[in-house]
């Protein structure tokens, strides 16, 4: 059951503020668990008056949101507005209204005394919208603490239909291979798996029987379909940069950790490897850091939305990119704009806990650092994040200067430490004919990333530094 909020406001002067209101609280994952809200425009009801409709709205609502500017509105037989009435409905048998008050120049008198009224509230002055709804936030989260401290969040939640005989021993020590802490170790080896279990929150007892919780079937469960949780992760290696054309592509139900395995094998089998050179000594690596777009999937798994059952997580791999996008937008108050500036908020605090314990999530909330850091080390840009609709996407770039050349000539440019060649040197170093060579180095000269010098009756090619 969700909490009904009743916004009350001269419409016509709080129109959009109405509708962002609204609009903000359905977007926000956390409240829109808890909260539905009415605004009298959207809803018609034949043969119910207007005033019969927003006066039982008003009466059965569990918050009041009151917003105050400078009109009082149209006058009611009553002798009051329908704002005042709204307002002296629901605070006959409530006395915790929200109230919000525009800072304006002008105030009719109706609405001065309005204001006086209601001085008996609490009431917050705004300038904005975004100011306004920041402010609404932040009451309905002290709502939520006060009224639902023992509320729980989906990943929480225990599968009553769960056993020890659901879980997937080969996920388990897939766990302890890449556990990176220390006291569960212990746990281990002298209290067996309930308690095991039980210590990274995983699941607990009930009623004498060990039943998982969400989490814990989406890390360690055989089936994890028995419990109909959303948790679709989709491949796709396109030949192209619009993704149109796929070559490769594959669909996953797995446990957690078991998926990170076969997207790292998705990844190394889909990407053309490259070789760091160092003199005539090669080193095969991919063109992406993989701990980089590992710490991408590992986010998506991480923080993504679980009551969004009709989209997957999808990790697509383009010629110029690869894109990672989970459904579900930041949780309030994260924002793009300061990802790393916020303390850690989690969707997910039960599969975060889990994750923490591994080398996969050495920090919580470092991860997007740890992204930025991998792919500068790589000589590549950082990674970019945006929301789109109800997904959180994170964008890997590939070098935009070295897109079009073939892996020699990215080989070359990017992981030789070379600054110079000749002909005969580049036709060792990747053990091709002459013409071929000549065609790489001229392409580049062309492309003013090499420079043709001649030394004597030598061409020797040089890198041109940015």
């Amino acid at each position: 059951m969700k909490y009904k909020i009743f916004i009350s406001s001269v419409r016509k002067e709080f129109e959009q503020e109405r509708k962002f209101i609204k609009q903000e609280i359905e977007n926000d994952y956390m409240l829109n668990r808890f909260f539905e809200v009415f605004v009298f425009e959207e809803y018609s009801a034949s043969g119910v008056s207007p005033k019969e409709l927003y006066s039982e709205e008003a009466i059965n609502s569990d918050i009041y949101i009151g917003l105050i500017g400078s009109d009082y509105g149209s006058i009611l037989e009553s002798g009051i507005s329908p704002t005042e009435l709204e307002y002296d409905l629901y605070n006959k048998t409530h006395n915790d209204a929200l109230i919000y008050i525009k800072d304006v120049d002008f105030r009719d008198e109706k609405t001065v005394r309005f204001i006086e009224k209601i001085g008996k509230h609490s009431y917050a002055i705004f300038e904005d919208r975004y100011e306004l709804i920041k402010l609404i936030k932040k009451s309905l989260a002290d709502f939520i603490d006060k009224n639902l401290r023992n509320y729980r969040s989906f990943d929480s939640e225990i599968l009553l239909d769960s056993s020890c005989g659901d879980v997937d021993m080969d996920a388990l020590n897939t766990f302890f291979n890449v556990l990176d802490y220390e006291p569960i170790e212990k746990v281990r080896d002298e209290k067996g798996l309930k308690k095991v279990l039980s210590a990274i929150r995983a699941g607990e007892d009930v009623n004498g029987q060990f039943r998982l919780n969400t989490a814990g079937a989406l890390f360690f469960a055989k089936d994890i379909s028995k419990f109909n949780i959303a948790h679709q992760v989709k491949m796709v290696r396109f030949f192209d940069d619009e993704g149109i054309a796929a070559f490769e592509k594959a669909e996953y139900n797995l446990s957690f950790l078991k998926l990170l395995k076969e997207a790292e094998l998705f990844f190394n089998k889909t990407l053309t490897s490259i070789s760091q050179i160092k003199g005539f000594e090669r080193k095969t690596i991919q063109e992406y850091p993989f701990e980089a777009i590992r710490e991408g999937l590992v986010n998506a798994l991480a923080h993504r939305d679980y009551t969004i059952t009709t989209a997957p997580i999808t990790f697509y791999i383009y010629n110029d990119r690869i894109e990672i996008k989970s459904p579900g937008r930041l949780v309030y108050p994260l924002t793009i704009s300061a990802l790393e500036d916020n303390d850690p908020v989690h969707r997910n605090d039960a599969i975060c806990n889990i994750f923490s314990k591994t080398t996969y999530m050495e920090h919580v909330g470092t991860g997007i650092k740890r992204m930025k850091d991998a792919m500068r080390a790589h000589g590549l840009s950082e990674p970019e994040f945006v929301e789109t609709g109800e997904f959180f996407k994170v964008t890997f770039r590939s070098s935009d200067k070295h897109i079009g050349l073939n892996n020699r000539q990215k080989e070359f440019l990017r992981f030789s430490e070379r600054s110079e060649i000749t002909i005969k040197e580049y036709m060792e170093m990747f053990d091709i004919v002459r013409n071929t060579a000549t065609k790489d180095l001229n392409d580049l000269v062309e492309k003013r990333m090499l420079e043709r010098l001649k030394v004597g009756k030598q061409i020797i090619y040089s890198k041109i530094i940015d």
